[in-house]
């Protein structure tokens, strides 16, 4: 199993080629990763093989992703935002869109919160979506985590 395990996710997707809107949110939801981490949830930036030589300078936990992820979260390979909880099952999704309108860090907190209140034995929501996240590690189903 991966380190997604237990954990809800937050996974920034970003567009196909790097551009500086997306590097710049990704570097604010590294700014606000403790208010994440403290609801219980993991921060990953999730990019495309042409963003491999600028990730490393990221400050987020990086997965590169071969097509797996954004064809599943963006079917245009848009940039999105999704929250899953700790199963994998995506709770919210937030399409940042060409013009990157990217979810206010408010947002994603407020996903986190009601993803804790959906149920509150079992902490999963009554009516989930429909997208389940592929569990990942180092190598797994297209995707490389740099770490």
């Amino acid at each position: 199993m991966g380190p997604n395990l237990r954990r809800a996710q937050v996974l920034a997707l970003t567009h196909q080629e790097p551009c500086e809107a997306c590097a710049a949110y990704l570097t604010s939801l590294h700014q606000a990763a403790d208010l994440i981490e403290g609801e219980g949830a993991e921060v990953a930036a999730i990019v495309p093989p042409q963003w491999e030589e600028r990730a490393a300078s990221l400050p987020l936990r990086t997965l590169v992703d071969d097509g797996v992820l954004s064809s599943l979260l963006s079917r245009w390979h848009e940039p999105v935002v999704t929250v899953a909880d700790r199963f994998g099952q995506v709770f919210a999704r937030f399409d940042a869109g060409s013009d990157h309108f990217f979810p206010p860090h408010e947002r994603i907190l407020t996903s986190l919160l009601d993803i804790g209140i959906g149920c509150p034995e079992c902490g999963v929501p009554d009516v989930p979506c429909a997208t389940l996240l592929p569990v990942w590690d180092a190598t797994s189903g297209g995707m490389r985590l740099l770490q």
